[in-house]
């Protein structure tokens, strides 16, 4: 990896946190309240990414049911439920903790996620990693969710770094394909639960938190 590599953006759900189970539980808390058979958390790939809302519809389709007019609703009732459940079952990757203390003493490091931004917060500060980022940007009104590239962008300027001096980590194409567009550095970890296509191509594929230091050479 090329030393002028100053910024690290990092992707949360599925890159530092296994954030399934809670999801999931959230999401079935909102299927019964509707009657509705709850899912399996082995399904969680193919529904997490774009946010709450998405999430929600995905389960629906998979499912095979049309999703209610007042979608809008349930995912107020979801966002309640997990905000004050968002941490019971989730934990951190192996090798996370004692990656970012590593990072820290070299790298800028924006934590960039499109889920919710109050929510982002709190879990950061119920697994103790808050104090890791010089910017912690979620979703919010009024910047665009990843695969655009509005986020990544943000995160670049409030670290004060050029696509060129940075490098994206995540799980899903979500992650990668804003960086590409960037002509950012990536690298795409693959024990989480997101998923890539194959004609996206990130510049490192890694299976352990930790390896991000081999990439980086440090």
């Amino acid at each position: 990896m090329n030393k002028k590599i100053k910024c690290i953006l990092i992707d949360l759900d599925g890159t530092l946190i296994n954030s399934g189970p809670d999801l999931v539980d959230s999401l079935n808390f909102v299927l019964r309240n509707q009657n509705i058979k709850p899912v399996n958390q082995k399904i969680i790939g193919s529904l997490v990414g774009g946010g709450a809302k998405a999430m929600i519809m995905r389960a629906y389709q998979n499912l095979k049911l049309i999703p209610p007019i007042k979608i809008d609703l349930l995912v107020e009732d979801f966002l309640e439920f997990y905000l004050m459940n968002c941490s019971n079952r989730s934990y951190l990757y192996p090798n996370v903790l004692n990656t970012l203390k590593k990072l820290k003493s070299e790298f800028r490091i924006a934590l960039c996620t499109n889920k919710k931004q109050y929510i982002t917060e709190k879990i950061l500060m119920d697994f103790k990693i808050d104090n890791f980022f010089d910017c912690v940007l979620g979703s919010n009104s009024k910047i665009k969710l990843k695969p655009d590239t509005e986020m990544l962008e943000y995160c670049l300027n409030e670290c004060h770094v050029k696509p060129e001096q940075a490098i994206m980590i995540g799980d899903s194409s979500n992650d990668i394909i804003p960086a590409k567009a960037l002509s950012m550095k990536s690298i795409y970890v693959t024990y989480g639960f997101g998923k890539i296509e194959e004609s996206i191509k990130p510049d490192y594929v890694i299976d352990s938190f930790n390896e991000v230091l081999k990439v980086l050479k440090f």
